[in-house]
């Protein structure tokens, strides 16, 4: 999915589903393991003016039928919760972002991608909640974390985001390699444009909230 996001492509996106996890006894308090959200990136068409066209792509639910690598992972903003999909499989794509960390944690051996459900305010019941669950489970070692990282952290100055003048909104992706990214796109009309997709650096954990 990743090589797909191409700087000044537009994407429409779908209403992802975001929907809370069932309960899943095999997890940590308030991790939720969402399965099964699967989409992926349609071969595109031109659209706008014959002399000047832009590359257009629709984002439908489903793997794509001839082409794995459009295909990509859904992880849902839970919140109060740390929601997770394996790392393992395709890529991953999560969002929009305004201060969440997202993280890869090891449980039972397998390495999972996840995102701590935090809101615009720190100190909300949900954040609180969201917080705690990390941390209880990773001081308890019921969980191994691997590497941590805040998309909408530390990212350039908005002049070389390709932003255009344009309403930005931010999204965070894994490959399974473990490699994280913020992927930033701007408000165009109904559609979003591929402004910029950044490799970002990780911590091995995040406990200090």
């Amino acid at each position: 999915m990743l090589q797909k996001l191409i700087a000044d492509r537009l994407l429409t996106l779908p209403p992802f589903d975001q929907s809370t996890p069932p309960i899943n006894p095999a997890f940590p308090a308030n991790f939720a393991l969402a399965a099964n959200r699967v989409y992926n990136i349609q071969e595109s068409t031109n659209v706008g003016s014959f002399f000047s066209p832009t590359r257009s792509s629709q984002v439908v639910g489903g793997a794509h039928a001839a082409k794995g690598h459009r295909t990509f992972r859904w992880l849902p903003w839970v919140k109060g919760q740390v929601s997770s999909v394996p790392l393992a499989g395709g890529d991953i794509l999560t969002g929009k972002m305004s201060g969440c960390w997202l993280v890869i944690f090891q449980l039972n051996g397998a390495l999972y991608a996840g995102h701590i459900g935090t809101e615009d305010a720190p100190t909300s019941a949900n954040s609180l909640q969201a917080k705690a669950a990390w941390r209880n489970a990773v001081n308890a070692n019921q969980i191994a974390p691997m590497a941590a990282f805040n998309p909408v952290a530390n990212l350039p100055p908005n002049g070389t985001l390709n932003l255009k003048n344009e309403a930005a909104e931010f999204y965070g992706a894994f490959e399974p390699s473990g490699q994280v990214y913020t992927v930033v796109m701007t408000v165009k009309g109904t559609s979003r444009r591929i402004a910029r997709v950044l490799p970002r650096p990780t911590t091995p954990d995040v406990v200090g909230f």
